[in-house]
């Protein structure tokens, strides 16, 4: 557009006017040219750092221990970003992780193998990255420890620097038990929702006053970091105003688009049941299957109390 504007005035009488308009076009397009240098750098650098935090370049497997592959992150910023409002007393709660493919060397050189279990309270600063994790235990496979006391304590000491907060570590060749099934409202007839996103609107309650204790297997959000879809069983303990059944499936079905965390997911469906439906107490656990050989498995709670594990047949 500047230059068919030049070829425009080359029949101006008025050169000095020329020069003043032809040196301001010289200006404007060096201007355009640097921006655009800008943007194309500030783009680069921005994908980088996202493939870098979020996985989404060629991994190279660590063959030494190296802490420094963890990767924190921040709860606050995951709240705020989803409207959640949050202090010590609007929810209680813990993240359980379940680590299969975990192993190490004794002194001779021989792998151990064991499954290792991760547990810390949602109150942490911060939560770990399961990537990262799955490439930090991988980096301790050929690393030799005389005991299984010494690696659970450079495990502890590596993930408590990391979250900055208390948590246990278990490891042992036992699977958990499976816990008594929940009501399933897998077969309930509904309309699938045409949101593109999570909507707390579709929930209704009755005016009966009920203890219910629910489940689906139908449940699937979307990998932040690759798209692709983690599954899991949702289960739900609450106290209070019935929950339409119909309605609470289609709401858990809304987030079949939704990019999330597990643990963010876990807190949004916590709180949008509880500021939508009017219960007095609520429990809600989420079971992820396995991806890269972790499976995680966030609680949430309106209770202080001891949270038990529920483990299903998909685990």
């Amino acid at each position: 557009m500047i230059n068919a504007f030049r070829h425009g005035m080359l029949g101006t009488s008025d050169l000095k006017n020329f020069r003043i308009l032809s040196k301001f076009c010289n200006i404007y397009d060096d201007c355009v040219y640097y921006n655009y240098l800008f943007h194309c750098f500030m783009v680069t650098k921005l994908r980088k750092r996202h493939k870098k935090l979020m996985g989404k370049q060629d991994i190279t497997f660590p063959t030494k221990y190296d802490k420094t592959i963890l990767i924190p992150i921040d709860r606050t910023r995951e709240r705020q970003n989803l409207n959640i409002e949050w202090n010590d007393n609007t929810f209680y709660g813990k993240d359980q992780w379940t680590c299969y493919e975990f192993s190490w060397l004794n002194l001779q050189g021989k792998p151990i193998n064991k499954i290792l279990y991760i547990s810390y309270p949602s109150n942490t600063p911060f939560f770990v990255e399961s990537k990262s994790l799955k490439l930090y235990l991988f980096s301790l496979n050929n690393e030799k420890f005389s005991s299984e006391e010494d690696i659970v304590q450079l495990i502890k000491n590596d993930l408590e620097e990391l979250i900055k907060g208390p948590l246990t570590l278990e490891l042992t060749n036992k699977a958990k038990i499976i816990s008594p099934e929940f009501h399933s409202i897998d077969s309930l007839c509904i309309d699938i929702p045409n949101s593109v996103d999570v909507d707390s609107r579709l929930l209704k309650i009755r005016d009966k006053k009920v203890s219910a204790e629910l489940k689906t297997s139908l449940f699937w959000s979307l990998c932040p970091v690759t798209a692709q879809p983690d599954w899991a069983d949702i289960f739900i303990k609450y106290e209070g105003k019935e929950v339409d059944e119909e309605s609470l499936l289609s709401y858990l079905i809304s987030y079949r688009n939704h990019k999330g965390f597990h643990e963010q997911c876990v807190e949004k469906i916590f709180i949008d049941l509880l500021s939508v439906c009017e219960l007095s107490s609520l429990v809600i656990q989420a079971n992820f299957l396995r991806r890269g050989g972790i499976e995680i498995n966030p609680i949430r709670s309106t209770i202080n109390s001891e949270l038990g594990f529920i483990r299903t047949a998909r685990q």
